[in-house]
């Protein structure tokens, strides 16, 4: 889809402001109706230079709504992704991670797969019986936010919005690689996360969480859609395994995956 000259500028001005609201860790205020997307391509595009204004190495990409039958709830038509960057990836099982850099976000804990190999363009879909020698497995941590809002605008326009403000990416943590994964059944296996004292969150089980595997090989596809590759070492995290509670400055999380590994994070 071609964007008219008038619609790039405005849409290379919000990726500006958004891009450096994520490097300053502010808000982007007062959108005009001008800059706000109205389809995904018009997103991708200011995604895209949201990335080139941040500038940092690629770690990989945090992709949400990947489970067919969750989207339907939600009313979404295609998967939810965006860039993780260096400066706000994280690699261990127990962090104190900055809360002036994290001040306003929610948590989703995830399966999450490292690749082995550069995953090339090609013009045939990949599919998940393909890659499972090809990624390494990892627990993981993703920290989402926005940097804008529009309380007034429809929920379709929120949800282009939200695609161009990085998909949400904020930050993620990446525990230590398993190496067992393929015995277990995945979209069915138990996470216990947990803020503070608050109630474990909910798990999302069976056709509310995608396959691992499958989602891979969704977003490998969406991204060579887009003319995007991945490469050796970059990660890719795979949709939430429960319900994503918020993560005031100040608590700690635990996430549980069992056999899997655990994640500690302290925000502060």
């Amino acid at each position: 889809m071609t964007i008219v000259a008038e619609k790039q500028s405005s849409f290379k001005n919000l990726a500006a402001r958004l891009g450096r609201s994520w490097l300053d860790v502010s808000t982007v205020d007062e959108l005009t109706p001008m800059e706000v997307p109205r389809d995904r391509s018009e997103a991708y595009f200011i995604q895209d230079r949201m990335a080139e204004v941040i500038g940092q190495p690629v770690t990989g990409w945090k992709v949400g709504a990947t489970s067919a039958k969750a989207r339907e709830k939600a009313g979404i038509d295609d998967l939810i992704p965006g860039r993780t960057f260096a400066s706000t990836t994280y690699f261990g099982t127990d962090h104190k991670l900055p809360g002036d850099r994290f001040p306003s976000v929610a948590v989703e804990a995830e399966f999450a797969f490292c690749l082995r190999e550069d995953i090339p363009l090609r013009d045939s879909p990949w599919v998940a019986s393909e890659l499972s020698e090809k990624v390494d497995f990892f627990p993981s941590i993703e920290i989402i936010g926005l940097r804008h809002q529009l309380p007034n605008e429809l929920s379709e326009r929120k949800l282009f919005m939200s695609i161009a403000d990085n998909g949400g990416g904020v930050g993620v943590v990446y525990g230590d690689a398993f190496e067992g994964w393929k015995e277990i059944d995945l979209r069915n296996h138990h996470v216990h996360l947990q803020v503070d004292d608050n109630p474990p969150q909910e798990n999302l089980f069976g056709e509310m969480r995608c396959e691992p595997l499958e989602a891979l090989a969704d977003t490998l596809n969406h991204l060579a859609g887009r003319g995007l590759g991945l490469k050796t070492g970059q990660f890719v995290t795979t949709g939430t395994t429960t319900a994503p509670p918020p993560l005031p400055v100040g608590s700690r999380l635990l996430a549980d995956f069992g056999d899997i590994g655990s994640i500690s994070v302290y925000l502060g």
